[in-house]
């Protein structure tokens, strides 16, 4: 046995090192040919871009290694059977599940591996590429900027929105800048073309602006503006470095944090959650309160032409008397008809001038009291709109609490993905060899499209299962180990079925 297992290991080694090497390639060129615009025209040294392609290689290598183990099994199982190999040993008694075993050995010492290396190195070398990259973009902005973008130049300061960009000469077309430097007016600078430089600091960034306006607005007098027209204008906005600085302090996001780090952060978002629900709760009492307390007032109003004795109600009234009262104000003070008399002398009614009446007051207004009707409305009106500034109180925190809770799965999304993408390495094992056992004059074709098929398919499910957690739907935990629950699965039934067929 121990023969075997020297035999199945050695045979899986070249063919597995090949795979990482060329997954890893192709990742790194698709990363280059996306990264290249970014960092031509800004007069780098080789050495920082070769240092943007090194700190890349580490997330690449996260997602490669799974890959690899499964071209390499599927190759090697495929070639084993294809030779008689796998005949000869099950003629030896020997089941498909024995031969995989050192296999899943190795993916299980390669899992563990990749789980500490996702948990140390790769948070390392996405903050210092993120740093890189942002430091990369500081300098020359105006091989930075996007067309049909707001860009920000200066940090909450100036901004600008170009139309069609030069980057040869460093011309911008069609430009529209914001200006919010002075605190007691913001400027909008608008040009049909400008050429962008340095001064020779390498500091102060200056635009050399033709055929535009100027339109000044006051912060205190939002409504006027001035507007001033110009052929030429020169626009300097300092303290625009152009070297190459890396902002190592930066915040950190959660691809860039350790299993500690996002679990602390995930508890900020949890006592965000829960200070949010519970003051959330208080408010929903005390809209439930208002609601059921709503009607008191015209409970406890008179009744119109009623003395103290028979009008008076309490609070220990019944339901039904209370609603029967509150009907008969209504139906008394507002519903009815007021008394309508025609004088003898009034002239006939014509389509032309109708008919003049006067209304005279009926027997309910003048039994009415005017001062509690106005009472119980000002009364209602209040308790209204009391109610309704609740009720906006408790969607601020109702929504509050859903941030708090989407910070939370935002975490340990994280935290299970580290532990999710190296387990797959021991899925594909078990997935990967009971069907190339199954299909053995597949060859190359059947190695790269079942790889490409399984691959689209398990990271099209973490996606998903991300999104999901991201909106709440599901957990974290099953949004990210329900692929390899199905996927394993699916694995262990093909070995089943495999196993049938080799005794």
């Amino acid at each position: 046995m121990r023969t075997l297992t020297r035999y199945i290991l050695r045979r899986h080694a070249g063919p597995f090192i090949f795979a990482v090497i060329g997954t890893t390639v192709l990742l790194l060129l698709d990363q280059v040919s996306k990264r290249f615009e970014r960092l031509i025209g800004k007069d780098l040294e080789w050495t920082v871009i070769a240092e943007v392609f090194v700190y890349s290689i580490p997330f690449i290598l996260a997602q490669t290694l799974p890959m690899a183990v499964l071209i390499a099994v599927l190759y090697v199982f495929s070639r084993m059977e294809g030779d008689f190999e796998i005949t000869a040993v099950k003629a030896s008694g020997i089941p498909l599940s024995r031969v995989m075993t050192p296999l899943l050995v190795c993916a299980v010492i390669l899992a563990g591996g990749m789980t500490w290396f996702n948990n140390t190195v790769l948070p390392q070398s996405n903050h210092h590429l993120q740093v890189l990259l942002r430091g990369i973009g500081r300098k020359t902005p105006t091989f930075n900027l996007r067309e049909h973008t707001i860009n920000e130049v200066l940090p909450s300061y100036v901004y600008v929105h170009p139309g069609m960009i030069d980057r040869e000469e460093s011309v911008v077309h069609d430009v529209a800048i914001y200006d919010e430097r002075n605190g007691q007016e913001s400027r909008s600078i608008y040009a049909t073309r400008g050429k962008m430089g340095f001064s020779e600091e390498g500091e102060d960034l200056y635009f050399d602006l033709e055929d535009g306006v100027v339109q000044v607005r006051l912060n205190e007098r939002p409504h006027a503006f001035r507007r001033i027209a110009f052929e030429r204008m020169l626009l300097k906005i300092p303290d625009v470095a152009n070297g190459l600085e890396r902002d190592t302090a930066a915040i950190r996001g959660d691809r860039e944090m350790n299993i500690a780090d996002m679990r602390v952060e995930a508890g900020r978002g949890a006592q965000m959650a829960n200070a949010a629900r519970s003051e959330s709760l208080v408010y929903a009492q005390a809209i439930t309160g208002m609601l059921l307390d709503f009607e008191q007032p015209l409970a406890d109003a008179p009744l119109p032409g009623a003395g103290p004795a028979d009008g008076a109600r309490t609070r220990e009234s019944d339901t039904r008397d209370r609603r029967d009262d509150i009907s008969d104000l209504e139906r008394d003070a507002s519903y009815r008809q007021v008394t309508v008399a025609r004088r003898e002398d009034d002239p006939p009614a014509t389509p032309e001038a109708p008919a003049q009446r006067e209304i005279e007051p009926g027997p309910a207004q003048e039994a009415a009291a005017p001062d509690s009707t106005t009472q119980v409305a000002e009364s209602a009106a209040r308790r209204f709109y009391t109610a309704f500034d609740a009720a906006n109180q408790f969607q601020s925190y109702a929504e509050r609490e859903v941030t708090g809770l989407r910070r939370i799965n935002q975490y340990w999304v994280e935290i299970h993905k580290k532990g999710t993408i190296p387990a797959a390495c021991i899925v594909f094992v078990l997935l990967g060899a009971p069907i190339a056992v199954r299909f053995p004059r597949g060859g190359v074709a059947l190695v790269v499209g079942v790889s490409l098929g399984i691959f689209g398919a398990y990271y099209v499910s973490l996606i998903g299962g991300e999104r999901l957690a991201d909106r709440l739907w599901i957990s974290p935990l099953w949004a990210m180990w329900a692929p390899n629950v199905i996927f394993g699965a699916a694995g262990l039934v093909a070995l089943a079925r495999s196993t049938r067929v080799l005794r």
